[in-house]
């Protein structure tokens, strides 16, 4: 990813001890992770009559606050180095998304030296850059009815290649207030809203849902959903054909933002008929960005953690960056984290985006096999391809002029490896 550095000096003099003041900076649009560095000189050593000595003559302690005045967090001065990101953060520091804005070092002026002391602090961004994450959208622990705790499936995850992860357990918000941290996997707030007439997701918030999860009619189903929206949550048709838990509500227009279209814990056949009613809803014109998960709830030779995954093309790995590119479907369905990959673009607009008619699609295809099967799909055909024995990656240029949508799929021994959620077209 890249990065910048800023480097400025800050000349604490005798009268300023043992106050505190702010030293501004600027932190520019587009970034994912701050560290801020920083050094004085804080000993005077010497040698006297053959007897080396170490004085203490400055203390600078450090605080943090961010553009919008937040108190972000403080470490004194007993560390040189703090990171602030949205998914990891320096012991003592909140995970926050780092926004533009006049960003401000907390100066701790404890003790200064009679001559004063200049400070020089080291301030590198790290930019937001598309990356290709692979995570985990629905997945049950002890906090309902799975046989994992948070810990244990977190780290299967991480151990299956899983770069994300969101904790859906049925009607209930306590998990999510002791989530794990980890710096090595993003652990996100989820829930599944469980009634006897269907399933949904509610996924980004601790607490989506203010009141309790129960409803007695079809009104306060959609009550629920609305209320778990406008508390912030992506709200998720969940496995919507499976014969036991599907949808028996009807589908109204807006009141999804996602389609979990392939669920591990549904058959086959449930799955099938989701792609096929959601291929029908993109030939009607409608955008309905789809992801996939795999219900897991105890261990199971067949039901794994991470199959299927969805795989998004998200800014960075911060939950604020995941959830946006979840909610514009940026990414694709994979049936497991060593699934083949796809980058699609089409004049600027990605997986999930909107392009002008006739625009060139440019499409990288990765991790392929021989033998795998390439469908190109819009709302006037499809196009198939067979990959040769040798073939590792693929790169083709289409256009689409007279198509709303196209989107693709990888199928691997008759398996459906790859869906990817659609580029449409003006």
């Amino acid at each position: 990813m890249k990065k910048t550095q800023i480097v400025f000096r800050e000349y604490v003099p005798k009268e300023r001890e043992r106050t505190y003041y702010e030293r501004t900076f600027p932190v520019p649009e587009g970034i994912c992770r701050i560290n801020i560095e920083y050094d004085y000189r804080r000993y005077e050593e010497g040698e006297e009559n053959g007897v080396s000595h170490k004085r203490e003559m400055n203390i600078i302690d450090l605080a943090l606050r961010d553009g919008r005045g937040n108190y972000i967090g403080a470490s004194g001065a007993g560390r040189k180095h703090i990171w602030i990101s949205g998914w990891d953060s320096s012991d003592g520091y909140v995970r926050v998304d780092p926004d533009a804005g006049e960003w401000a070092v907390i100066v701790g002026a404890y003790k200064v030296a009679d001559e004063g002391v200049e400070v020089t602090y080291t301030v590198t961004f790290t930019h937001q850059e598309r990356t290709l994450l692979k995570g985990e959208t629905h997945i049950h622990t002890t906090a309902s009815d799975g046989r994992l705790t948070a810990e244990h499936a977190v780290q299967m995850a991480k151990d299956a290649g899983l770069d994300y992860i969101f904790l859906t357990d049925h009607n209930g918000y306590a998990h999510n207030l002791a989530l794990p941290v980890r710096p090595d996997i993003t652990v996100l707030p989820g829930g599944e809203w469980t009634h006897y007439e269907g399933h949904a997701g509610m996924l980004g918030v601790p607490r989506p849902l203010e009141s309790a999860f129960c409803a007695n009619s079809a009104d306060e189903a959609w009550a629920k959903l609305a209320e778990a929206r406008k508390n912030g949550a992506l709200v998720v048709l969940n496995h919507p054909f499976c014969p036991n838990t599907g949808w028996h509500f009807g589908i109204r227009d807006g009141a999804f933002d996602l389609v979990e279209v392939i669920n591990g814990g549904t058959t086959p056949q449930a799955n099938e008929q989701c792609i096929r009613w959601w291929h029908e809803q993109l030939c009607a014109g409608k955008k309905l960005p789809v992801i996939g998960g795999s219900d897991f709830h105890r261990m199971d030779p067949a039901k794994q953690i991470g199959q299927p995954a969805t795989a998004v093309w998200a800014l960075s790995r911060s939950p604020r960056d995941i959830l946006q590119a979840l909610r514009e479907g940026c990414g694709c369905v994979i049936l497991w984290s060593a699934a083949p990959t796809l980058w699609a673009e089409a004049e600027g607009a990605i997986l999930g985006g909107t392009a002008r008619s006739g625009a060139e699609v440019s499409i990288r295809l990765a991790q392929l096999r021989g033998g795998d099967r390439v469908r190109i799909l819009t709302d006037l055909g499809c196009e198939e391809l067979l990959c040769a024995p040798d073939t590792a990656a693929l790169h083709l240029t289409r256009t689409f002029p007279a198509a709303k949508f196209v989107r693709f799929e990888i199928l691997r021994q008759e398996r459906l490896a790859l869906l990817s959620n659609p580029i449409y077209f003006t």
